[in-house]
């Protein structure tokens, strides 16, 4: 049996193509299939992203479908990655209001889905700051309740509608189909 966890969302598409070369339909509100695969029985759950990094890093999925971002949130080894499957490519990157001049060095809270990776990040730039972890829109909160925020920029037009600039870009990231550590 095959436990494999593909993203709903924004990246339902792509996992609508992986469900397809399995023989298996999308249906709207369902999230668990099961089909076969010659004699290899396939489990297929769709859930949210960051999920299918959770899951595998614990090995609870054997495959999943997700962003480099959320891999190393979640602190999932590179060598895991079965190949680039290249549904968005973005930036992990981080954002101040437009006219905050001052340094990166002098940011004191950032706000970011990704805590454990801003952490990582920011350690030599700012490593005196305060991380919080907010589940999404995080360009919302800058300047008002924080200083800057580290989050994925795919166009920037989102950064643009909200008076932020890109002041680093850490690294540039992508999708994955990856493995769990258990199945080889």
């Amino acid at each position: 049996m095959i436990r494999l966890g593909l993203p709903k969302g924004r990246m339902v598409a792509e996992s609508g193509r992986f469900c397809g070369a399995l023989g298996v339909k999308i249906k709207p509100g369902v999230l668990r299939y099961k089909t076969t695969v010659g004699s290899l029985e396939v489990s297929v759950f769709l859930m949210k992203a960051p999920d299918v990094a959770r899951l595998l890093t614990r090995n609870l999925l054997d495959l999943g479908l997700t962003g480099d971002e959320w891999l190393m949130e979640t602190g999932a080894p590179p060598d895991r990655r079965c190949f680039e499957a290249r549904s968005y490519e973005a930036s992990i990157c981080l954002l101040m209001a437009r006219d905050d001049h001052r340094p990166p060095s002098r940011i004191r809270f950032v706000v970011t889905p990704y805590p454990n990776l801003a952490r990582s990040l920011l350690s030599e730039t700012a490593p005196d700051c305060e991380i919080m972890a907010v589940s999404g829109s995080s360009e919302a909160l800058v300047p008002d309740i924080a200083d800057a925020c580290i989050d994925v920029v795919e166009t920037g037009t989102s950064a643009a509608l909200n008076a932020l600039v890109v002041r680093r870009v850490f690294r540039h990231v992508t999708t994955h189909l990856v493995r769990s550590e258990e199945c080889d």
